[in-house]
């Protein structure tokens, strides 16, 4: 058994490597606090979430917000859920989905309109829009690739 966690966290520190930065970083204004490999954490996470790699946004984002302090870490976790919530819709998670991107919603809405570059109520308009399709059932693919397009 101690193997596969071994196995499992090589695997997934091996994904963390490989993940890319997306080339429109400038796009963001990530706040000077962040340091640089938490900037390059949160690029990645981009990137990974834009390719539909929900879990590994979350990985990525979960890294940089344990190490980054000031109030508006309730930003980036708001991300996290929205990581981990796509996640479940594509397991098809209805309550797991539900949960995460409700938590999202909540923990983000305080930092509309705009912030770190991201257009808070556009990614928040398209997140609600998912977390009832995730219950009603429509087709799911359209609405995770809205959510991936608002990143």
């Amino acid at each position: 058994m101690p193997v596969k966690g071994k196995e499992e966290h090589d695997r997934e520190m091996a994904l963390k490597s490989a993940a890319t930065i997306p080339a429109d970083l400038s796009n963001f204004d990530l706040p000077e606090r962040m340091d640089e490999s938490g900037q390059v954490g949160f690029a990645k996470g981009i990137t990974a979430i834009r390719d539909g790699e929900f879990y590994l946004a979350h990985d990525l984002w979960e890294d940089v917000w344990h190490g980054y302090r000031p109030s508006d870490r309730l930003f980036l976790q708001g991300l996290i859920h929205i990581a981990v919530g796509s996640y479940h819709v594509q397991c098809q998670n209805a309550r797991g989905s539900h949960s995460q991107l409700g938590k999202a919603i909540t923990k983000m809405r305080p930092f509309g309109p705009r912030h770190w570059g991201i257009d808070v109520n556009r990614i928040l308009a398209r997140v609600e829009d998912l977390q009832q399709a995730s219950v009603t059932g429509p087709d799911i693919q359209a609405f995770l690739n809205a959510v991936q397009k608002g990143l």
